[in-house]
């Protein structure tokens, strides 16, 4: 007789724990990579929506928000269509994507317009405000409370997403905050927007992934196109930005919300947004690579804590 079948509860125990590890270890791995590709619109985007810069006809916030959308929920479509599901979605799921697309939509237009005020550098600073709104309404609202081994990882990541980068700011632009002022609100307003999608993708957890992203696409789009009709945004668009925008859609918000479903679902919600804050690090450094944005102490020192306490923060988990 096999000791499988001599132990049979011993064994269904021991059986759970590499599963265990590495359900965390994928939540981990594709939470830092929804960071990496939810940074490319924060710099990408950047020169098309900006007037300041020289030889680009500036391009309207709701109509760059309208053809990324658009260009995601066409690309996931087919994909979505070869993955048969053998249960039939809700309508109640239906609705909650929709709702989910409609404030990822007004999140992302709240950062364009943001963008458009202030640089790609402070803009990845500031759009971490969704770590303090997530965690709030996370343990207020849904009890998903940081164990006492997480508290110092988070406090980690948020001095070198935050507090450092700040820092910086107010070193680089000697107080004078009066030109950000609506772009800053605007990146932090987007914030929390973005922080209740977080928990409204959360309800709609029997839906494959590439089916959230392409409803939330699309619904995105369609909310976007409704908003330039009613504040009567000009329709003209420059077809040369078109691949750009596109393959910014695809990957910085197809890709970032695929993953960041993904994430939510085997980690949870407030410890996936922890790890998400490390988009400050990806955004950095995609400002000082294809915007040229200068790097000072301050933001190597910042990079250098999130690196630490996102490395804590995976220790613990997978402990």
């Amino acid at each position: 007789m096999s000791t499988s079948l001599q132990f049979p509860k011993v064994n269904s125990i021991l059986s759970r724990l590499p599963k265990i590890k590495t359900s965390t270890t994928v939540g981990f791995a594709v939470a830092i990579l929804a960071a990496a590709l939810s940074s490319l619109p924060d710099v990408l985007s950047k020169p098309l929506v900006d007037p300041t810069v020289a030889g680009i006809a500036p391009v309207e916030p709701l109509m760059v928000v309208f053809i990324m959308y658009l260009a995601t929920g066409i690309f996931f479509t087919p994909i979505t269509r070869l993955q048969k599901s053998s249960t039939p979605i809700k309508k109640s799921s239906y609705v909650v994507l929709i709702i989910y697309g409609v404030a990822s939509a007004c999140s992302t237009i709240a950062f364009s317009f943001g963008l458009k005020e202030t640089s790609a550098t402070n803009a990845s600073i500031l759009s971490n405000s969704e770590i303090v709104f997530t965690v709030l309404i996370g343990m207020i609202i849904f009890k998903e409370y940081l164990a006492k081994k997480e508290v110092l990882p988070f406090a980690l990541i948020a001095a070198g997403a935050i507090f450092l980068p700040i820092g910086s700011d107010i070193y680089e632009h000697r107080f004078a905050f009066s030109e950000f002022v609506f772009g800053d609100i605007m990146i932090v307003v987007s914030g929390f927007i973005y922080c209740l999608c977080t928990f409204i993708a959360k309800h709609a957890s029997n839906v494959k992934t590439t089916r959230v992203v392409q409803i939330m696409s699309l619904s995105g789009a369609l909310f976007s196109f409704i908003m330039m009709l009613a504040l009567k945004t000009p329709l003209t668009f420059d077809p040369s930005n078109f691949p750009l925008l596109s393959f910014v859609g695809i990957a910085g918000i197809g890709g970032s919300v695929l993953f960041f479903v993904m994430a939510v679902r085997l980690i949870g919600a407030v410890r996936t947004i922890l790890i998400f804050s490390s988009a400050t690090v990806f955004g950095v450094v995609y400002s000082a690579i294809y915007l040229l944005e200068s790097v000072n102490p301050f933001t190597v020192s910042s990079l250098v804590i999130v690196i630490m306490g996102l490395y804590r923060l995976r220790y613990k988990l997978a402990a």
